[in-house]
């Protein structure tokens, strides 16, 4: 171990931290810093370079910053170095111990200091230097570098997006000199507050670049938002290249499809694969292999997009490679679109490979290790080609919250064009329901017509009797009846025509025993059956008795048909004896027996027209209020799709729906968070006029959290046609009751899987039975209310995101200012204290021998008037001498003279007590102080400025100090409050005479008041209140409403910043938990009041 004498002006220290902290405040871009700080180290340590070395990702690294001296050294700005140059070990200790490495190749001994305990991570107590003999190979890659010495200090830097809090070794501050050089220790301590400095400056610059990129992120998911949201069309084609070119992609692809995968959809741009020997039709989506490898998260807290940075070294996908073969493609960043619980597409962006080229220090191969030190380090560029571009977490995460909005949009597509598909499909109904009324219309009006002309009327008893009355008097036979089947062959004769003389067989029921089947089934194909002489015919014995009781000879049967249906049989009955039925009597009877079919139908169907007729009007009324409720749905989708505000959706959507449904009050009910669904508000709502507004009501229903919220976040849908007569709970009922409610349909709102709040639609004055199609509307309807809270939910972070980061910026530049007027501060306390101890010194070096002087004056004096006294008569000469110095004169005026230096070196002394008080070098954490000891220290400064009692111009200050006990606070900062305050005070007085003078008005004398007291209560701890008036000019409400904003200042320029009473503020508020106040009336003068705590449990440092 080596102690090394510091060789370092302190002068020379300050101007160089000074010039590169200067650099980092003036500067945001991180190279100018670097630079200006190489050029200022290198000057400082008057070496023949210094550079600053950065390390990347692999542990290569590159000079990203030098200065050299007139070339005694090549210069390595821009040269990357290879891992292996600097040893695992060594990096390690940069890292934890922050050890700095000082090599002396003449001495062949390297030297470590380290800051930091390796084990433990603590600074270490004492700094020393410790040598140890150089590696042998460091001797050789130094010396081949030209270098005989060198200083490394490391530069860490902790990166806020990390959450270990653990620093990263960034980078490293590297000093060479062709010659041997010692370093000394002050060297070493400058050249580490540099790396300090320049650690701060890239913490800087990381924030700088993290706000742009920020910034850069929002812009873009803007920008696609656009596209895909807020144009009067949806912009997938541009949506995808804009997304292609914010990602670098060389080519992109929007696969996506409904709940038929065969129906899907394919947007391309740039390059595309195309598998060898398939069409243009065919999709890489469609791949079984893809769909396996890309498959959609199942959970949010899965990732939602995956990457491949080389598609050829994925094994899993090497039986898509050949796809890619015929482009530049390598990378792929693949988006499952998935909205809720649906699975929308794919959103895939393809990158192309490169070609790079990197400038190494000195000639090796970079695929393997590196055993021996390099002999040279000329400049040598190795080229790769075909080198595929990493996705960067950046990337991942931008693609994710593009592939939300994409998602959202294609799902609100879908099902505009799922409603749009569905109205065109209500019109085609609603058509084609109307045609076929209007055709049943006009048949019954034909039949109608038909029945006219041939019949009097369309009733079928009369229609079917006035056929028997002319069959029977065309064919002028005994008996002509309608007989009808009612049950299998059984039958009735429900219509009858005889002659007098002849048996009524009307309303006979005869069974099917004597009816054969085979005969059935004859007439059912449409036979006709003509029986000349019954009892000599082939009947069944069964048959031919059964016609005898009928009276009946021959007999004359005809089938009516109604289609393939056996209705019934016309039959003429010959009871008077056997006839022979000639071909025209059957060819007639059974064109009447058509007739009678036509007329049995067309009464039939007259009756059925009828029924069609009332029931096609009610379903097409059930299709108008259908298309009113897709208008309606319609329309609220419109209105989610223009407007991105909840009220204005909410209060439209109600207002339609209660119209729609004609019920008493429509209601949009929000669960308060954190209530665990048992409190909520109505925070939208269209009412009857009549009924009780619950618009901004609360509602606390402890039953709905624990019995129902669980199955309302499923889905529950609640439709109550009464409340009285279902099966509620009595808090339930008790609550509805509050709102006259007597129906009631619920259905949930649902956001992002969470169950926002409730769509209620109330009936109030009586009973309501919800009919399906009703419910289903309203469930549409919340539905889509999802998706615009889900929208205005994404609305409300994206600005929060924007006000944060406006907010940060305001931030960092309000810290910046804060640190250059600190700095200031700093800077005039230091020169104050400097300036007091310089003074100090030789002052009471004055004043101790002022007094000794005056005793020894006293006794040279009396000394003299004892010679006076014992020797009147001095010699002439003497005598001579005396009275030329007048010495009588001198005896008189000394001891004056004397006491008035004494007086002076008093006055000197007090004030600079006061400016050593003043500044407080010493207190940089709260100690308790007596703050009337800091005011009139502040006086004693300013004193030049009240200038003297009779003068006129002279300022009066009253002081009236009550008892105060020693408060903790940082003196140096609250004297910078009085001395801010009391200045400006005197500003007001002055610039307001000088105001009167050229005016002409009379002077006012100038009046400062200062007054202090004790504030004691039970409420709060003990306060000392500050109260310093003024009789100046007083303030208009507008300028004192502003006087403790940045900046704000009503002098002229170049007389004040603006920044004293905005940091008397802060230091008053935020570092002492005070309170600063101003009362002020135009022509009154001005009051400050200032409340501070004793005895504070503030930490904030100054």
């Amino acid at each position: 171990m080596q102690d090394l004498r510091p060789t370092v002006d302190r002068s020379g220290q300050e101007v160089l931290l000074h010039k590169i902290t200067t650099c980092i405040r003036q500067s945001l871009e991180l190279s100018e810093i670097l630079t200006a700080t190489v050029k200022e180290m290198r000057s400082f340590l008057n070496t023949d370079r210094v550079m600053i070395y950065r390390f990347h990702p692999d542990e290569s690294g590159e000079v990203i910053a030098e200065s050299i001296e007139r070339d005694r050294l090549p210069s390595l700005l821009g040269l990357n170095f290879p891992a292996d140059d600097i040893p695992p070990r060594a990096r390690e200790l940069f890292l934890k111990a922050r050890q700095r490495s000082i090599v002396d190749l003449d001495s062949e001994q390297i030297g470590s200091s380290p800051l930091d305990n390796p084990e433990t991570g603590l600074p270490l107590q004492v700094e020393d230097i410790r040598y140890r003999p150089v590696d042998p190979c460091h001797i050789a890659y130094l010396t081949a570098m030209g270098v005989k010495s060198s200083l490394v200090v490391p530069i860490l830097h902790q990166d806020a997006r990390t959450q270990t809090g653990e620093p990263m070794l960034w980078g490293l501050l590297v000093s060479h000199h062709a010659q041997p050089r010692i370093i000394a220790e002050s060297e070493l301590q400058v050249v580490q507050q540099v790396a300090d400095q320049v650690s701060i400056a890239i913490a800087q610059a990381e924030l700088l670049r993290q706000a742009r990129a920020q910034a850069a992120k929002e812009f873009s998911i803007n920008q696609i938002a656009t596209l895909l949201h807020t144009l009067p069309t949806l912009q997938l084609q541009a949506a995808l290249e804009r997304t292609v070119a914010i990602l670098q992609g060389s080519g992109g692809r929007l696969y996506t499809f409904a709940l038929d995968p065969t129906q899907a959809t394919i947007a391309t741009c740039g390059a595309q694969p195309q598998m060898p020997g398939q069409d243009q039709t065919w999709m890489i989506e469609q791949s079984p292999l893809w769909q396996q490898y890309f498959r959609p998260a199942e959970s949010k807290a899965e990732s939602w997009q995956q990457s491949i940075t080389d598609l050829y070294k994925e094994p899993e996908l090497r039986v898509l490679a050949p796809a890619f073969r015929a482009t530049l493609i390598r990378g792929i960043l693949v988006v499952p679109l998935q909205y809720r619980q649906q699975f929308l597409g794919y959103l895939t962006v393809f990158r192309d490979a490169i070609d790079t080229a990197t400038l190494w220090a000195g000639q090796f191969d970079s695929d393997q290790r590196q055993f021996q030190p390099r002999n040279s380090f000329e400049a040598w560029q190795e080229l790769k080609q075909g080198q595929a571009l990493p996705w960067t977490p950046e990337d991942w995460n931008l693609a994710a919250a593009l592939g939300e909005h994409f998602s959202m949009a294609i799902q609100q597509q879908q099902l505009y064009q799922q409603i749009h598909g569905l109205n065109v499909s209500l019109e085609l109904q609603v058509q084609q329901r109307t045609q076929e009324l209007e055709q049943a219309l006009e048949s019954a009006r034909l039949l109608r017509q038909v029945s006219d002309q041939i019949r009097s009327t369309l009733n079928l008893p009369t229609i079917l009797q006035t056929i028997v009355q002319e069959v029977r008097g065309l064919l002028d036979t005994d008996r002509v009846v309608i007989y009808q089947f009612v049950r299998g062959w059984q039958g009735e004769i429900v219509v009858e025509e005889v002659a007098s003389g002849w048996q009524s067989i009307l309303h006979e029921k005869y069974a099917d025993e004597c009816f054969p089947t085979e005969h059935a089934s004859l007439y059912q194909r449409g036979r006709i059956r003509a029986i000349d002489h019954v009892k000599q015919s082939n009947l069944h014995p069964c048959h031919i008795e059964f016609l005898a009781n009928l009276q009946v000879q021959a007999n004359l049967v005809v089938p009516i048909r109604m289609g393939e249906q056996l209705w019934g049989l016309l039959i003429a009955h010959e009871c008077r004896g056997p006839r022979q039925w000639q071909a025209f009597e059957m060819e007639l009877l059974e064109q009447l027996a058509d007739q009678v079919a036509i007329a049995i139908q067309q009464a039939e169907l007259y009756e059925q027209s009828c029924a069609t007729a009332a029931m096609a009007t009610a379903q097409a009324k059930q299709i108008e209020q259908a298309a009113e409720q897709q208008k309606t749905l319609f329309e609220v989708i419109t209105k989610i799709r223009e407007s991105l505000d909840l009220q204005t959706i909410f209060q439209a959507t109600a207002r339609e729906v209660r119209q729609l449904l004609n019920v008493d009050r429509v209601g949009v009910f929000r669960f308060e968070p954190e209530s665990s669904y048992r409190d909520g508000v109505f925070v939208s709502e269209n009412v009857l006029p009549g009924f009780t507004s619950v618009l901004d009501r609360k509602v606390h229903d402890h039953c709905f959290g624990e019995q129902y919220a669980p199955y309302y976040r499923l889905g529950r849908i609640q439709a109550v046609a009464d409340l009285y007569a279902a099966n509620l709970s009595d808090c339930h009922l008790k609550i509805l009751a509050q709102f006259q409610v007597r129906a009631n349909l619920v259905v949930p709102l649902i956001q992002s899987d969470e169950l926002w709040g409730l769509l209620c639609v109330h009936q109030c004055s009586q009973p309501h039975p919800w009919t399906t199609s009703e419910i289903e509307f309203v469930t549409q309807i919340a539905a889509q209310l999802g998706v615009a809270i889900q929208q205005a939910e994404l609305l409300t972070q994206t600005q929060h995101q924007t006000v944060q980061l406006a907010q940060t910026l305001n931030e960092l530049q309000q810290t910046q200012t804060q640190l250059i007027q600190t700095e200031k501060m700093s800077s005039l306390g230091q020169l104050v204290a400097g300036v007091a101890h310089e003074i100090n010194n030789p002052v009471n070096f004055i004043y101790g021998n002022v007094n000794y002087v005056s005793e020894y004056t006293k006794e040279l004096l009396t000394l003299l008037h004892l010679y006076q006294q014992h020797y009147p008569n001095p010699e002439r000469p003497i005598q001579e001498y005396a009275e030329s110095i007048e010495l009588d004169f001198l005896a008189t005026d000394l001891p004056k003279m004397l006491a008035s230096m004494k007086v002076g070196t008093d006055r000197i002394r007090q004030i600079v007590l006061s400016l050593r008080n003043f500044s407080r070098l010493d207190q940089a954490e709260k100690k308790p102080v007596d703050v009337h000891e800091g005011i009139d220290s502040t006086l004693m400064i300013l004193q030049h400025r009240l200038k003297l009692a009779n003068d006129p111009t002279a300022i009066r200050v009253v002081k009236q100090y009550g008892l105060l006990p020693l408060a903790e606070c940082y003196a140096g900062q609250l004297n910078q409050v009085f001395m801010n305050i009391i200045s400006n005070a005197i500003d007001a007085i002055e610039n307001d005479n000088q105001q009167r003078l050229a005016q002409g008005l009379p002077f006012n004398p100038g009046l400062i008041k200062i007054e202090t007291e004790l504030m004691q209560s039970a409420s709060y701890a003990s306060q000392m209140l500050i109260r310093i008036s003024d009789n100046g000019p007083g303030m208009s409400e507008a300028v004192r409403s502003r006087i403790f904003d940045p900046f704000f200042t009503t002098k002229a320029v170049g007389q004040g910043t603006g920044l004293g009473l905005s940091i008397s503020y802060q230091i008053v508020v935020e570092k002492h938990g005070g309170m600063l106040k101003c009362t002020s009336q135009v022509g009154q003068g001005t009051e400050f009041s200032i409340e501070i705590p004793i005895r504070s449990g503030w930490t904030t440092q100054p």
